[in-house]
């Protein structure tokens, strides 16, 4: 927590103690940019096998879809 932070609640009635357990509560609460990084990390490569699924799941039933379509062709045309 910063100094002004600080000064701006002590200002607007915070005692001592609640400022520093506030400041204790956020600097062990809140993420860092690290972590941040990190998540953002796992995100992009659980996004890319997403991605690569779906590309395969897209061919499977393009196959499918040309098979069903030859299919329903001959037996139309005999």
């Amino acid at each position: 927590m910063s100094v002004s932070a600080i000064l701006k609640l002590q200002a607007a009635g915070f005692s001592v103690e609640q400022v520093t357990a506030l400041a204790d509560l956020i600097d062990t609460q809140a993420a860092s940019k690290s972590d941040l990084e990190a998540t953002e990390h796992r995100l992009d490569l659980r996004f890319g096998k997403v991605d690569g699924e779906m590309l395969l799941i897209k061919w499977m039933l393009g196959f499918i879809l040309a098979f069903q379509v030859a299919i329903f062709a001959k037996m139309m045309i005999h």
